[in-house]
């Protein structure tokens, strides 16, 4: 199974924002898990993550050298890449080669997630022109934390090897079978906001369903 060429990211983004847009405004009551503690420590010796946010979208970039085990078993499946990017989403929505109005309500609901692995041989402000890209000290204790919290939300199949689904719609990038569920309450921004309170990054997930309600964070 293979993910074709998706429809343009306006279109995209104008769809899956007026489904959340809808959606927040009457949430589903439990549709999302509790917050995960948050970590406050002074930010570690040359340990940078990136978040990469691009229309209604965030995903964390780490450098291919600073991931190790067990994470590093994902790095074999892109040969020469300098960084990955990680990115969750709504399974059906994100795979979807030309989501419509209908996949965008859908994904209001609780459902299946994915995860977006996206290779990069530069640098992401290099390789990411068009986003928005924060560079974030963590110390290695962060990271060894966030790491840890990626490779929780991979899926495994009975031999603990990860549910490889389909390519992705970057070059070289690949979906994987993810843990947890999307909905209206709990988007990507979401589990990147709890990702980086995970890593020791002072912002809060409450409350983050969009891209701004995270990033004026990071701005601040």
């Amino acid at each position: 199974m293979s993910c074709q060429t998706p429809r343009p990211a306006g279109t995209r983004r104008a769809l899956l924002r007026a489904g959340l847009a809808a959606g927040t405004l009457s949430p589903l009551p439990g549709c999302g898990p509790s917050p995960l503690p948050g970590y406050r420590e002074a930010a570690g010796v040359g340990v940078t993550t990136y978040v990469i946010a691009a229309g209604w979208h965030t995903e964390i970039g780490l450098a291919v050298h600073s991931i190790h085990d067990p994470l590093r078993a994902v790095t074999l499946d892109f040969p020469g890449a300098q960084y990955l990017s990680f990115g969750w989403g709504e399974r059906n929505y994100y795979m979807a080669r030309a989501p419509t109005v209908g996949d965008a309500v859908n994904a209001l609901f609780p459902g299946p997630a994915v995860l977006l692995v996206t290779p990069l041989y530069h640098p992401p402000r290099d390789s990411k022109a068009r986003a928005q890209v924060f560079e974030l000290g963590l110390s290695t204790a962060g990271l060894d934390r966030l790491s840890g919290y990626f490779w929780t939300a991979f899926e495994k199949s009975g031999d603990g090897t990860l549910r490889r689904l389909a390519s992705g719609p970057g070059p070289g990038s690949v979906f994987y079978a993810a843990t947890g569920m999307y909905s209206s309450t709990y988007t990507c921004n979401t589990w990147t906001a709890e990702g980086l309170r995970v890593g020791g990054v002072p912002v809060t997930s409450a409350g983050v369903v969009f891209v701004s309600q995270l990033t004026d964070q990071l701005g601040r």
